[in-house]
């Protein structure tokens, strides 16, 4: 099984258009198949016309779709590859597993926001490594691209996030972003106990910085934390990373029922240097009115809203300022949302479904999910948006008019 991108050029999803598919380079030379949940991706800094791509959890496959190497789960893959504005990515690269960086003093931003306090941790700054993605590396097969999490536990428990039955710790992307100014991108994360394959308690959420020239890793930081297997609020259940104004800016959402109190799209933001973006006490959450320290205090930067996941993006070289893209229902119906400031205020500006297919899985498993809008795809007429398809297990790409 090959992951496939099926490229909608309409609204709600009426009218297919079939453009190239999504493919890896170790699938065409090896024929066997890659599949993958969730694909977040981000232009390559010094590289122009190329991006990275960053996957949840993969599964090699024979031709006749039986798994021929062990799952990759909790870590990511990632890959890199050409892409075309209004298209569908080009063959992609699977890249190894990244060289680590060693930690050492870093030098905070200029910029100094009179509504954050620094706090007085030094982050770590990158090391280049060794590891170089060459033309040994084109047949590659995925490998794990973060390192496992760690003092995970098994949910209102202090007993450690493992065993058998689908139980495992994960770390899974929730965004990826460049660094103004510098050859890093800055990747969030969210670790998750995964607990009987289909219960996923979020207990942390942060940052890593990636530096592609040499394929190195900075050290994580875990930036919120809660501990006993609780459920880390939505406030500090974090991705969509997007620099503007000096600001990191970092969204979370809820949807009703899931034991957050009100739905919604919740808003934090820190001074865009790492000094301040790995301290959870320089976070300020929007109100509504204004921006507080109290996370407790943050209110929806939507109205009129019930999300199951989002994703934030900058569009504006595409001319359309920032978008959001809400996820609405587990068939692929989607709402698009747009603004000129993080905080809003937001406007509607369309409704659409990606053309998931049904799946054979039951449970979360088995769910049109991981919408995700790219900014460089894109153009200013086609917003194009990735998937996961339940009905072939891959992750397609999908374009809307907008």
């Amino acid at each position: 099984m090959t992951v496939a991108a099926a490229v909608v050029v309409t609204a709600c999803g009426s009218g297919n258009q079939l453009l190239q598919p999504l493919t890896s380079r170790y699938e065409s030379t090896t024929g066997n198949g890659i599949v993958r949940d969730c694909g977040y991706s981000a232009p390559l800094p010094g590289a122009p016309g190329t991006s990275l791509w960053l996957f949840c959890d993969t599964e090699i496959t024979s031709q006749n779709g039986r798994q021929v190497s062990g799952l990759i789960l909790g870590r990511g893959t990632a890959a890199e590859g050409p892409y075309t504005q209004g298209q569908a990515p080009g063959t992609l690269t699977e890249l190894p597993t990244p060289s680590t960086a060693t930690p050492s003093t870093a030098t905070p931003s200029t910029a100094t926001p009179s509504t954050a306090t620094p706090s007085t941790a030094t982050p770590g700054t990158a090391t280049p490594g060794t590891a170089t993605p060459g033309t040994e590396q084109e047949q590659g097969a995925p490998e794990p691209f973060l390192p496992a999490p760690s003092g995970l536990t098994l949910p209102a428990s202090d007993q450690p996030c493992a065993g058998g039955d689908g139980t495992y710790p994960a770390r899974w992307f929730s965004g990826v972003a460049r660094v103004p100014g510098s050859g890093q991108l800055l990747i969030s994360f969210v670790d998750y106990c995964v607990t009987g394959g289909d219960v996923f308690t979020a207990e942390n959420s942060g940052l890593v910085g990636y530096t592609p020239a040499g394929n190195l890793l900075g050290p994580p930081a875990i930036v919120f934390e809660v501990q006993g297997g609780q459920q880390l609020p939505p406030q500090w259940t974090l991705g969509s990373p997007v620099f503007t104004g000096g600001y990191l800016y970092l969204f979370g959402s809820c949807a009703a029922g899931h034991g957050c109190g009100a739905a919604g799209v919740f808003l934090a933001r820190t001074a865009a240097s790492p000094i301040w973006w790995d301290d959870a006490f320089t976070y300020r959450y929007w109100t509504g009115r204004g921006w507080s320290s109290d996370p407790a205090s943050a209110r929806s930067v939507l109205t009129s809203t019930d999300p199951l996941a989002i994703s934030a993006g900058d569009y504006t070289a595409d001319g359309h300022g920032l978008v959001i893209v809400e996820e609405t229902g587990v068939t692929g119906n989607f709402t698009i949302w747009q603004a000129v400031a993080p905080a809003g205020p937001w406007r509607r500006i369309g409704d659409g479904r990606v053309p998931c297919t049904p799946g054979s899985t039951r449970g979360p498993g088995g769910l049109c999910r991981a919408l995700i809008g790219h900014p460089e795809l894109s153009t200013g007429s086609k917003l194009l948006i990735s998937f996961f398809n339940p009905g072939n297990g891959d992750v397609e790409v999908a374009a809307f008019p907008w």
